[in-house]
């Protein structure tokens, strides 16, 4: 009888343990769960424009930076170090804190997403768009994926399309 107090103690003690580590991983969401989220939020709020809007996927989320001499120098000798065949992720995170530690020239990101929308004929579409998301994770600009190649490493200005883009 004993035995089984212990072992019924030592249960409770293990879910006790997982259902706190559970709430722990819930709690700290990543910055590509939020602007996913961001994302999904915004494409919602425009029934009108996308009906019946179904996420599909979701792209790599790439930060952009002000171009400049110090970012530009920095980002070629990232990706010179990711393109090697075994980079040493201590480089990496050191230029990647570099970039990091001045916050003025970070402008945002970057991040391709697909999904479905249905029509009126009721025929579903499936599309993909490239959202520039601030650094405050908002949907700042969408492109459809003709305009991609108009994308250049410059600074790019972002002017919403009305007051709730933003939103």
């Amino acid at each position: 009888m004993e035995k089984l107090k212990m072992i019924f103690a030592l249960l409770m003690g293990l879910a006790v343990i997982v259902s706190c580590k559970q709430e722990t991983k819930k709690q700290a969401a990543t910055t590509d769960e939020i602007v996913q989220q961001s994302i999904k939020s915004w494409m919602e709020n425009r029934k009108e424009e996308y009906p019946n809007y179904v996420p599909l996927d979701f792209g790599k989320l790439t930060p952009r930076y002000r171009f400049n001499s110090r970012t530009h120098s920095i980002e070629i000798a990232l990706n010179t170090e990711k393109s090697k065949d075994n980079p040493n992720q201590n480089t990496l995170d050191s230029l990647k804190r570099l970039l990091n530690e001045n916050s003025t020239d970070f402008l945002g990101y970057t991040i391709t997403h697909q999904f479905t929308t249905k029509g009126i004929d009721g025929e579903v579409k499936k599309d993909e768009k490239l959202f520039f998301i601030d650094p405050q994770n908002r949907v700042i600009t969408v492109l459809n994926s003709d305009a991609w190649d108009l994308i250049m490493d410059k600074e790019l200005f972002f002017r919403p399309e009305s007051p709730d883009s933003v939103k």
